[in-house]
């Protein structure tokens, strides 16, 4: 049985992945964190605590005996870990990052750069397999911070703001989906040495999702629009008093494109992601059964 780590085991991909794999393969939960979530449900799972990735010792010593990499974690660890794999001397046959596509940004953006960066570090120096697997805003939890706090909000008022004209396409992904995905490329040649998008399966406009959304909790969405230009101004007079709920650099992403092309995805893994449709009645049905929603 093939040994595997999966550093953020306490996150939502990460201990959802550990529940999908745990019983064909011997997991390594890497956390920061041995109280988040209780492991010991899990037959066969070893957890082991490093307080920070980027320290490159500790990573190395949790590493042991590993084969295979999942890190769900963020994606410009690539170098720490890296270095961590080349201290333990051991023969990583596989190693799986989360990318993200907001590497297409056209926007200035450090995070984006941090993460074009990361890529290029492993698509020029690791030597063993590697894969890169590049999630949209993944919803269908209840602590997703985006898609959930939306519904929320739409089961308690009777209005919802929408910078610009809310005709901004997006096209979050389900989080069943990414672990699937996952799943499917651990250890497996087919997708070594390749980076993927993978997306819900159609894009919509920030109106249309909102109005999915709220059609799904059986309400008609009621929205008000406000000119980005005065969103901004007030962002910016907010963060000087430290009171701002987003960030300009979040205004100005809302009103760009974040469709993609899943193309690439949807011919080597052979299945398309599900559209918001679908996904957002798993997501109501998660906050209703965690008391969320009424």
């Amino acid at each position: 049985m093939h040994t595997i780590a999966v550093i953020g085991a306490t996150g939502e991909v990460g201990f959802r992945l550990i529940q999908t794999l745990h019983s064909s393969y011997r997991i390594v939960a890497i956390v920061r964190n041995r109280e988040k979530r209780d492991f010991s449900r899990y037959p066969g799972v070893e957890v082991r605590q490093v307080d920070d990735i980027s320290d490159v010792d500790s990573l190395a010593l949790a590493l042991d005996g590993c084969e295979a990499i999942v890190n769900t974690g963020y994606i410009w660890f690539a170098e720490n870990i890296h270095q961590a794999v080349m201290k333990t001397g051991a023969k990583i046959r596989h190693l799986l990052f989360t990318g993200s596509t907001g590497i297409y940004t056209r926007l200035p953006s450090h995070s984006a750069e941090r993460k074009r960066m990361a890529e290029k570090f492993i698509q020029e120096r690791y030597l063993c397999p590697w894969t890169i697997i590049r999630p949209t805003m993944i919803y269908g939890h209840k602590d997703d911070r985006n898609i959930s706090r939306l519904v929320k909000a739409l089961a308690r008022y009777p209005f919802m703001p929408l910078i610009g004209t809310g005709s901004s396409l997006i096209q979050p992904v389900l989080i069943h989906d990414v672990v699937k995905a996952y799943e499917t490329a651990l250890l497996n040649s087919k997708y070594y040495n390749k980076a993927y998008n993978i997306g819900g399966g159609k894009a919509m406009s920030n109106r249309e999702l909102v109005a999915c959304a709220a059609s799904s909790l059986g309400r008609q969405a009621r929205v008000i629009p406000f000119p980005a230009a005065l969103v901004r101004s007030g962002v910016a007079l907010l963060s000087m008093i430290g009171l701002s709920p987003i960030t300009r650099e979040q205004v100005a992403r809302f009103q760009e494109n974040k469709n993609i092309d899943l193309s690439a995805f949807i011919k080597d893994f052979d299945y398309v992601p599900r559209n918001f449709e679908e996904g957002i009645q798993l997501l109501i049905h998660d906050l209703k059964a965690h008391g969320l929603l009424r």
